[in-house]
């Protein structure tokens, strides 16, 4: 089961997460968890929790920790 979260709503998705991120590739969605994408422009605080971990907050405070196998992703989030 997937959940689109929105600013207002939530929303069960028929796709899985793997073909959302692959039709949203280019538009700053970012995977950072096997079961999250964020999108990039609203991240408002990254803190490491370690060399290959991170926790970001997102604008409506939620909060994701970054797979230690996704990790590199996190620089491409940071030079933004």
């Amino acid at each position: 089961m997937v959940w689109i979260v929105t600013a207002r709503q939530r929303y069960l998705a028929a796709q899985s997460l793997r073909k959302i991120q692959e039709k949203l590739e280019g538009s700053g969605f970012q995977r950072v968890h096997r079961n999250a994408l964020i999108n990039v422009d609203h991240v408002r605080k990254m803190v490491a929790l370690s060399s290959n971990r991170w926790l970001i907050t997102l604008n409506n405070n939620q909060e994701f920790v970054v797979s230690k196998r996704l990790a590199h992703n996190v620089r491409q989030i940071l030079s933004w």
